[in-house]
């Protein structure tokens, strides 16, 4: 139940968090690591002017904090009747904050890596979503360009790679607890109304 996710959760969240962070400290003692991260900072501003931009990063905050499916609820439902969900709501906002910037800095910070070899051009980037192009997304930008562009051209690239992997199948992992808490969750709450 709650208690053993919970439990699960205490240890995954600091690994990850610690995986996370060695991680970016390694892609930035890379020469080009830090160039990535600067790209990262110097934004082309015309583009804070378009929806899209805005709507996909909603899109991102929503998915990443699982809002729409009621799990920051359902685990709030365990709490007593006293306690302090502010702190709570505070706790996991700051934490996503922190999370969100680290894992931005990682995966910038690769494209520098990878923009050594030429692989990704950094300095060429326009709005309409020539990176995706050139990078791809979802699986196949952290399986395959991160991994061949970025990590292949770090000394131990079989340890950083291995790192890599380990944090995204944590990740999954903790991620689907809360959606099977959701669902394990709903089916308990018919079954006791329905008798």
């Amino acid at each position: 139940g709650v208690k053993s996710i919970g439990k699960v959760c205490l240890l995954a969240v600091p690994v990850c968090f610690g995986i996370l962070i060695t991680l970016c400290i390694r892609t930035c003692m890379d020469p080009y690591g830090p160039q990535g991260f600067l790209t990262l900072i110097n934004p082309q501003w015309s583009t804070l002017s378009q929806a899209t931009a805005w709507l996909e990063a909603a899109a991102h905050v929503v998915f990443s904090l699982q809002l729409g499916t009621g799990v920051i609820s359902n685990y709030g439902g365990y709490n007593k009747f006293n306690h302090n969900i502010i702190r709570d709501c505070w706790v996991i906002i700051i934490g996503h904050i922190f999370w969100v910037l680290l894992s931005v800095f990682l995966i910038f910070s690769l494209f520098g890596v990878a923009y050594k070899e030429d692989t990704i051009n950094l300095k060429n980037l326009s709005p309409d979503h020539p990176l995706i192009s050139i990078t791809g997304e979802g699986v196949w930008l952290g399986a395959i360009t991160l991994v061949e562009s970025s990590f292949n051209e770090l000394s131990y690239d079989w340890l950083w790679a291995g790192l890599f992997f380990i944090l995204m199948v944590i990740i999954c992992i903790t991620s689907i607890f809360g959606y099977v808490e959701v669902i394990a969750n709903a089916f308990i709450s018919t079954s006791v109304t329905c008798f």
